[in-house]
């Protein structure tokens, strides 16, 4: 079986094409056995903007995602801190099957390939998505560690940033070549619906309209550190900071009592972070503007809905204590509907009686 040097001035030419690729000098490869990945994101996400979010357990075709590689000596175990780099930040292009290896489906335009000989190193790699200019991801500068991240201000321009599993310690023989990336979703899904009430709804002279709808002093960037230990990758999110608003869409029309729906482009991907009191001064709420329009009479009206003060059911009144947390998603309902005004009637008791007579003759 061929065997080939990856040289230094190979390596230069490489990177002069891609400058997000790098790779191991002077390692022993076997060039009939490409590294190639194939990949799983264990929850669905609907997005619009094909190019950065997952529709379902799989990548969209051609995105792409962006590989950190180790090696260890044979019979040496990846620890999560004694391999040498083998492959750094490696950009890879999801294709599904792909143009040139109907059997594979997530390989680079440039292949890399497995050590081989009597006792070829062992190979452990990590991942993160998407790899798009702009995403508001910085990766760490060595494979685990700490990603900055920063939520983009528009819910359409979000990016469903994921990071894979360690696969560690692989051989070609381990998976016939390929290596088996699980995504994993960083952030939280967040949408908002609205609707209004039975009452309302039923009654053919009022109407209810929202006119405005912001998330405020949500808390937008932070560091999620990934480490490996013990065979399992750790996620962490710490740093969270931020103050920062959000518009969220509402419906153009009068509310009905079905529960609005949510374009795939209005959805948020949020950091996680916890819901604070509304007696804090940082606390995150959802602000709301909404007319209300009786036989011609319209009212406008705002109200402040603090997001740790939500209900677990609709119309109950025990708190949900909905936090934000990574790769869970959370929607909130808003039922708005104006009070009906309502009379009540008693009557008095009559006052003293008198009596008056007439005599007619």
């Amino acid at each position: 079986m061929k065997k080939y040097l990856i040289l230094a001035a190979a390596a230069a030419v490489t990177l002069a094409a891609c400058a997000k690729v790098e790779t191991a000098q002077n390692a022993l490869m076997d060039e009939n056995s490409p590294i190639v990945f194939s990949n799983y994101a264990p929850k669905s996400l609907v997005k619009a903007d094909a190019a950065s979010y997952a529709p379902s357990t799989t990548l969209v075709l051609n995105t792409d995602f962006d590989v950190w590689g180790w090696s260890t000596s044979n019979g040496t175990a990846f620890d999560g801190s004694n391999g040498a780099r083998f492959m750094g930040w490696y950009t890879v292009t999801y294709k599904d099957g792909g143009a040139t290896d109907g059997s594979k489906n997530a390989y680079p335009d440039g292949y890399r390939y497995w050590p081989s000989g009597d006792a070829p190193d062992w190979l452990s790699f990590y991942a993160y998505y998407p790899s798009k200019s702009g995403s508001g991801i910085t990766p760490p500068a060595n494979g685990l560690g700490g990603f900055s991240f920063t939520a983009k201000e528009a819910a359409a321009d979000q990016v469903d940033f994921m990071v894979a599993d360690v696969v560690a310690d692989q051989l070609y023989t381990t998976n016939n070549g390929t290596v088996p990336l699980t995504f994993r979703h960083m952030l939280t899904k967040v949408q908002v619906n609205f609707k209004t009430t039975t009452a309302v709804a039923d009654d053919a002279n009022t109407t209810v309209k929202i006119t405005g709808a912001t998330f405020n002093k949500i808390k937008n960037a932070g560091t999620l550190t990934a480490s490996y230990a013990a065979s399992a990758t750790s996620t962490a999110w710490t740093a969270v900071s931020g103050a920062q608003q959000f518009a969220v869409a509402y419906p153009a029309g009068a509310l009905t009592v079905t529960a609005s729906t949510v374009a795939p482009a209005d959805i948020f991907l949020m950091v996680p972070q916890t819901m604070l009191a509304k007696t804090e001064a940082a606390a995150q709420y959802l602000e709301i503007s909404w007319t209300v329009t009786t036989d011609g009479v319209t009212t406008e009206n705002t109200a402040k809905l603090y997001l740790d003060d939500c209900v677990s059911t609709d119309g109950g009144s025990e708190k949900a204590d909905l936090d934000w947390e990574k790769n869970h998603f959370v929607t909130y309902t808003v039922t708005v509907g104006p009070q009906p005004i309502l009379f009540t009637a008693t009557v008095a008791e009559w006052e003293s009686a008198a009596t008056g007579y007439f005599n007619v003759q």
